[in-house]
């Protein structure tokens, strides 16, 4: 079975928050947005809803049916647009047969994208009149911070970095979610992309780690497979970690 390993990177969309939240307040969209930020009633953390985001980024890892990392791409190979962006990745899902690989997926990734098709009038029969991905039982979708916090039973402090620390390897970058906002305003879009690839890359060392854990590959598996996807995790050691 091959495997699809995915991440995005969003911004927020200022002028639907404006719109919804401020209709009458005659604000400009930066300071609807500023004044829904400071509000500690709207946010978890840094984190704003999941309504209001966008995806501006998606890579997307392919990985053969022996768990060989073949390709990484960022999404679409042409024509960037956010809208072409989200078509791309719904196109691409609609004729894929393997198994989708998440880091917490389920939580934000799909529901933004769901979010997304909804807003641009995105037709994704196969995935949305099925619910086999939507399905926390399916196994077309495995969400690594599902599976390693047993369905949101346990809390994972640290994340992603935290993780990678853990099995031995370079922890995240200084930019992390919640700057991708200022990243954006700023140009900066070609760094977001550079950061979403390595998280897909982050995220399919974690996947075989997992594999060998559930013993879907042995040992011997695992270190062929990481010698043979080696170019790629060059590329996250090669930057610099994130704090602790």
């Amino acid at each position: 079975m091959a495997f699809a390993v995915f991440d995005i990177e969003t911004r927020i969309d200022k002028r639907l928050l404006n719109q919804v939240f401020f209709p009458r307040d005659n604000l400009s969209d930066e300071e609807a947005y500023e004044r829904f930020r400071q509000d500690p009633r709207n946010r978890s953390g840094d984190f704003m809803p999941l309504t209001l985001h966008l995806p501006i980024a998606i890579v997307i890892g392919e990985v053969g049916d022996d768990y060989v990392l073949r390709s990484v791409d960022n999404l679409p190979m042409a024509d960037y647009s956010e809208e072409n962006l989200v078509r791309a990745f719904w196109h691409r899902l609609e004729s894929f047969d393997g198994v989708l690989v998440s880091f917490n997926g389920r939580g934000f990734d799909l529901p933004v994208l769901e979010l997304a098709a909804l807003r641009y009038g995105i037709s994704a029969p196969r995935y949305f009149a099925s619910d086999s991905r939507r399905n926390r039982e399916s196994e077309d979708h495995l969400d690594l911070y599902d599976y390693l916090t047993n369905c949101g039973v346990t809390g994972l402090r640290g994340g992603m970095n935290l993780l990678l620390k853990m099995i031995g390897m370079d922890g995240k970058t200084d930019l992390d979610g919640s700057k991708v906002q200022p990243y954006f305003e700023a140009g900066r879009l070609d760094e977001i992309r550079r950061y979403c690839r390595a998280d897909v890359i982050r995220t399919y060392a974690l996947l075989l780690r997992v594999e060998l854990m559930r013993g879907r590959i042995d040992e011997a598996t695992y270190r062929a497979v990481c010698a043979a996807s080696a170019p790629f995790i060059r590329e996250i050691e090669a930057q610099p970690s994130g704090k602790s």
